[in-house]
């Protein structure tokens, strides 16, 4: 009789038995314990056979993944004027990278150092935004841009939601690692952001150790600002690739015009809504590779 599935456990495989050493002549007490360490063992084998015919047998099944984020967000503890090029005072740089853009209100500021508590290096209205005077207490978010029209960027990550043999590289964190060989699912969604008054069209990819996979890329168009408000625009999609263990896949970006940014949008109180991360990257494991 086959044993009840128990949900949300891990699948552990029988462990083979200890045979009983034959007897020198035959005996009958020898075979009836040779036959009850036997049948257990195989009923032991069609408990765990069961656990994958069942109807949600697959949900007992653990495959490499992992699901990442970019998502800096802060507060401005002091004030500054439209002109002020000092540096700029936050609750924490600790999401943020160590040279970049920040989104403040809606004008974008480019910063080539930090500190536990200040941006460093500043240069006001980046990326076709004006400066502006900015009140502390505003949310800062971060943004990711390219420096050029005719440059690209790779998306880093910098927090991890779920990992089971997939990673992104600290020292790179760019570079999403799997652990196991297999074909993976690889998915993604971008906040873009355009400040400008002209459309923009912005192109993604995906390398596979530092090689543009051929095929991958996509080009979207991002509206122009309206009002008070950017362009905005999400973008997703997904590409499956065979990899081996220790590859690593990388998520390209660049804009035609060079002014639209890939942003956290941080939390909003007219419309309600969570902080909007400027990057969201998962990689399923499909497959064993075929040889």
């Amino acid at each position: 009789m086959a044993l009840p599935i128990v949900r949300n456990q891990p699948l552990i495989a029988p462990t083979p038995p200890s045979l009983p050493l034959a007897t020198a002549e035959y005996e009958r007490r020898y075979i009836d314990q040779l036959n009850n360490v036997l049948r257990l063992y195989f009923n032991q084998l069609n408990n765990f056979e069961q656990q994958f015919v069942a109807d949600t047998g697959g949900g007992l099944l653990r495959f490499p993944n992992g699901a990442f984020h970019q998502d800096g967000v802060t507060t401005l503890t002091t004030g500054f004027s439209n002109s002020s090029t000092a540096n700029i005072v936050v609750a924490s740089t600790a999401q943020f990278q160590s040279a970049g853009t920040i989104l403040v209100g809606s004008e974008l500021i480019g910063y080539t150092g930090k500190t536990a508590t200040t941006f460093t290096g500043i240069t006001r209205n980046v990326y076709g935004t004006s400066s502006t005077a900015h009140l502390a207490g505003v949310y800062i978010s971060e943004a990711q841009g390219v420096a050029s029209s005719s440059t690209a960027l790779a998306l880093p990550m910098d927090t991890t939601d779920a990992s089971n043999g997939v990673s992104f590289d600290p020292a790179n964190p760019s570079h999403i690692v799997v652990d196991v060989a297999g074909y993976y699912n690889i998915q993604f969604s971008v906040q873009l952001l355009n400040f400008t008054t002209s459309e923009d069209n912005v192109t993604f990819w995906f390398r596979q150790n530092g090689v543009d996979v051929a095929y991958s890329a996509g080009i979207t168009q991002v509206q122009p600002k309206h009002g008070s408000y950017p362009g905005a625009s999400i973008v997703s999609w997904n590409i499956v690739l065979p990899l081996k263990a220790n590859d690593y896949v990388q998520l390209m970006y660049a804009s035609t015009t060079g002014n639209t940014v890939c942003a956290t949008y941080p939390p909003g109180v007219a419309p309600v809504h969570p902080t909007s991360p400027s990057v969201i990257l998962t990689a399923t494991f499909v497959s064993a590779l075929f040889t």
